[in-house]
């Protein structure tokens, strides 16, 4: 699955993959942590999801709803 532009998926570290997305302010470019996941096909749904704005992240804490396992 390709990823929608301004997504991306790094592997942090074993069983942590991050998930932020680069969104274009002006001139300037900024990158946003939007939550992590143990397994990379979790991640891979909650971008579809997040894409069609069916998820909601809580801003103090980074966890998505519905959950994604």
């Amino acid at each position: 699955m390709k990823l929608p532009e301004g997504y991306e998926i790094r592997h942090a570290r074993r069983g942590c993959y991050e998930v932020t997305k680069t969104v274009e302010v002006g001139e300037n470019t900024k990158c946003h942590y939007l939550t992590n996941f143990r397994n990379q096909k979790a991640a891979k749904k909650f971008i579809e999801a997040h894409v069609k704005g069916e998820v909601t992240i809580d801003p103090e804490t980074c966890i998505p709803t519905p959950d994604f396992k």
